[in-house]
């Protein structure tokens, strides 16, 4: 059979495909004595029509030449045209009545021109189209129900659009009218059931959520269908930020099946609009809202909560998070990508209360004592608590006193320093080295320096670092990037590992020493290292290093005046006779030991449920000296 190109009817096609052909037309021609010649493959210009086969026992088809049987005309043609309304129907099994409406077609511009008032804003509608359709079950119609009833009632209409306005409401109320009546009576009782759910949901209705113990609002976007559990899965949006701009970001919740009904207010998310105090509600998230719009960008800030931390699984961590954090969704991004921060959506750069009112409840950023990339709850944020004293409360020998001020100067003027090494981007960093023994006071001066500065200190060990070449400089390069971007202080302890003096025994320490080397030539922050062996250092680092300072042990003098300090903080000095303090300061201890004893010696005065005094004090010490070995 050949179709030429102008597309015959299928009656035509049938008929024309027992036509002989010409022969010299390079077609197919047959004869009672010849057997039918057809052209060559994909010659002929034209179109071959196959029609599918019912299913065969097996439920399989195959295709025909053959017009099937049952083949009806359209039912949508210039006839159909002329009505205001097409509405499909189709069997329907429920008992009641024997035909439901599976669609409505809206074909009259009248009715399009006032639902466009009805179904103003409703996502998802244009009711401009030329053929403008409705499905079962008519979400938007039911979602505005009341909207139509009120505009049918109240608008003047003309006659025309009266007319068509009359003839869809009886359409749909009759269609309707057992799922308005129930949505009704179920609201009217605060209750609803699982099948009638998407009833309360209209698209960008402001909907709240309780999670982790935080009410959070919503925009709702669409409801959907677990397929394997029949829960109903409800799909909302809010605002969240990305580190550059402010948009929208997914999140859903999902409402297992429940037999019967539930009180609204109890459902996982439910429209703001059915909560009995949604006022005071609107007002406290939108409060929340303009304080967590304040927290975009970098901040430093003091918290006490509980915080979520992402593994590669995706799986989740929670944490118990005391300590300084750092706010920084553009730093999470980076130095977190498997968990990155992304919005969609174009939002102002100042939000409107709608904004505010749907914004996320959380920050994202860095704790310093966990060393993790967290989620913090924003109600867990604080301003820190600067200790303006701390460098001051700094104890040196008497003759290294004035080292306190030659850091500090160092330190400040870095912040006010624009040099540059002839090599762009080298040698911008301060560098400084502090030796002696444990307990001295070496890291105190790091964590003063920053206190003072009113900067992040982020304190690292050798062991945070790894020991493995390649994750030292992989660990070394982030935190080596990350922390001028805050203006921290970094403090490297106990650094002796990547400074000792390199020797042809050891090429794999060797190799850390080098990848620590070409790291500190490009660091562009202040730089605290702390060792215990100064004397055993790599001479390639006395070129890199700015100020190196060498810390004595305490003596008599300082060890009462750190006696002193640890008492006034966790106890009543003036309990304290001069005579016991020179008795305590006599004891060759370290800063970190004496703080230890009065810590212990604390706990046990509470539980005596005394006030700490000399004989708490003198009983740790005899403890501590019994426990020493011979």
């Amino acid at each position: 059979m050949a179709i030429d190109s102008d597309a015959p009817t299928m009656a035509a096609a049938s008929d024309t495909a027992k036509k002989p052909i010409a022969k010299d037309s390079n077609t197919p021609t047959e004869s009672e004595d010849e057997e039918i010649k057809y052209a060559k493959p994909g010659t002929l210009c034209g179109v071959h029509n196959v029609y599918q086969t019912k299913p065969d026992e097996n439920e399989e088809t195959s295709w025909s030449k053959d017009l099937p049987e049952t083949i009806i005309d359209p039912a949508e043609d210039a006839e159909s045209a002329q009505y205001a309304l097409i509405v499909r129907n189709v069997k329907c099994y429920d008992g009641r009545k024997s035909l439901s409406i599976h669609s409505i077609v809206i074909q009259s511009e009248f009715l399009k021109t006032f639902l466009g008032k009805v179904l103003e804003g409703y996502p998802g509608i244009t009711v401009t189209l030329e053929r403008l359709e409705f499905t079962a079950p008519f979400k938007p119609l039911v979602h505005r129900w009341e909207d139509f009833l009120k505009a049918r009632e109240e608008e003047e209409l003309d006659e025309t659009t009266k007319e068509h306005v009359d003839l869809l409401h009886k359409i749909l109320e009759e269609e309707l009218r057992d799922i308005l009546a129930r949505k009704k009576d179920l609201i009217r009782n605060g209750v609803i059931t699982h099948s009638l759910l998407w009833t309360l949901f209209e698209p960008d209705d402001v909907v709240i959520a309780t999670v982790g113990g935080r009410r959070n609002a919503y925009l709702f976007t669409d409801d959907a269908i677990n397929c394997r559990t029949k829960a109903i899965i409800l799909e909302v949006k809010f605002v969240e930020f990305d580190g550059d701009d402010f948009g929208y970001s997914d999140d859903r919740f999902e409402v297992p099946v429940f037999i019967g009904t539930t009180p609204i207010t109890s459902l996982p998310a439910f429209p703001l609009r059915y909560h009995p105090d949604k006022e005071s509600i609107r007002e406290s998230l939108i409060a929340r809202g303009k304080v967590w719009e304040q927290h975009k960008g970098y901040h430093y800030k003091q918290y006490e909560g509980t915080a979520t931390g992402f593994l590669d699984d995706d799986k989740t961590k929670k944490f118990h998070v005391k300590s300084r954090i750092i706010i920084d969704t553009e730093a999470f991004n980076v130095f977190h990508p498997h968990k990155s921060i992304w919005v969609w959506g174009d939002l102002p750069e100042e939000l409107t209360d709608e904004h505010r009112l749907v914004a996320s409840s959380s920050v994202w950023g860095y704790s310093l004592r966990d060393k993790e990339w967290l989620r913090f709850h924003l109600d867990g944020t604080s301003e820190i608590q600067w200790n303006s004293a701390a460098f001051d409360s700094l104890v040196l020998p008497k003759e290294q006193e004035n080292l306190k001020d030659l850091i500090l100067a160092f330190a400040k003027s870095h912040s006010m320093s624009s040099f540059d090494d002839v090599v762009q981007g080298k040698g911008r960093g301060i560098i400084m080295q502090l030796s002696g023994p444990p307990g001295v006071g070496k890291t105190m001066t790091a964590e003063s320096v920053a206190e003072v500065m009113q900067v992040p200190l982020y304190a690292m060990s050798a062991g945070d670092l790894g020991s493995e070449a390649y994750k030292v400089e992989n660990n070394l390069k982030d935190i080596l990037r990350m922390i001028p971007k805050w203006g921290a202080v970094l403090l490297l302890d106990e650094a002796d590992v990547f400074m000792e003096a390199r020797t042809s025994a050891d090429l794999q320490r060797n190799e850390l020493v080098s990848i620590f080397l070409r790291m500190l030539e490009y660091y562009e922050g202040i730089l605290f290292l702390t060792t215990n062996r100064a004397d055993e250092i790599d001479p390639a680092f006395e070129s890199r290093i700015h100020v190196s300072l060498a810390y004595q042990n305490l003596d008599f003098t300082s060890r009462r005046h750190v006696w002193c300090q640890f008492l006034a903080r966790s106890a009543n000095t003036e309990v304290f006779s001069e005579e016991e303090l020179d008795r305590l300061a006599a004891v060759e201890l370290n800063g970190r030991q004496i703080k230890n004893m009065l810590k212990t010696a604390g706990l046990l005065a509470w539980s005596q449920k005394k006030d700490l005094n000399i004989e708490h004090v003198q009983t740790v010490l005899t403890l501590r000296k019994s426990a020493k070995p011979a």
